[in-house]
């Protein structure tokens, strides 16, 4: 089961979060918080914050144990840039850009064992079987575009032209240059 926490418009520039992100991907959840807890980072505090409202989501919502949760994915993009101007000597003025990110993270755990929205193993077997049915039906025949598509693909597919030269076939590397 997955659970995904969205942190958005957070007035750090990404790429201070992703250093901090890259520390603690792929751990167990407790121990991501444990080490963002001591992290010197400013963008440690928002991120530990995001991981146990992730945390909280995924015992309330989905009844999963929070000693199963794992980060499966977290990433940092880019939000909006604000533009400011500092004025300088002589009527000149010096951009700034006060960039924005939007952060997701993506927590993946098992089911906990006061699970009350447990399926029935007949309805587990009842789901399988309507999903090998539903996959034995004929393919669709081909419509032009996707014919013409792979035509292009076959042509791209083919081996690189041999030129010749004065001492045998050299191939040729680049358009404005041959060896």
């Amino acid at each position: 089961m997955e659970v995904i926490a969205k942190l958005n418009y957070l007035h750090i520039s990404p790429r201070k979060v992703r250093a901090v992100i890259n520390v603690v991907k792929g751990m167990s959840a407790k121990d991501a918080l444990a080490q963002l807890k001591n992290y010197p980072n400013r963008a440690a505090k928002p991120l530990e914050d995001l991981i146990k409202s992730a945390i909280a989501n995924a015992e309330h919502n989905f009844s999963l144990l929070p000693d199963t949760l794992r980060i499966k994915i977290f990433k940092a993009d880019g939000g909006p840039i604000f533009k400011r101007f500092l004025p300088g000597s002589r009527g000149r003025v010096s951009p700034i850009k006060k960039k924005t990110t939007h952060i997701t993270l993506i927590l993946e755990g098992d089911r906990g064992a006061h699970d009350h929205k447990k399926e029935k193993p007949q309805e587990k077997e009842a789901i399988s079987e309507t999903k090998h049915e539903t996959h034995d039906h004929p393919k669709q025949p081909l419509s032009r575009a996707k014919i013409e598509g792979e035509a292009k693909k076959d042509a791209f597919r083919q081996k690189p032209v041999q030129k010749k030269s004065g001492s045998g076939f050299v191939k040729k590397m680049f358009q404005r240059k041959s060896i």
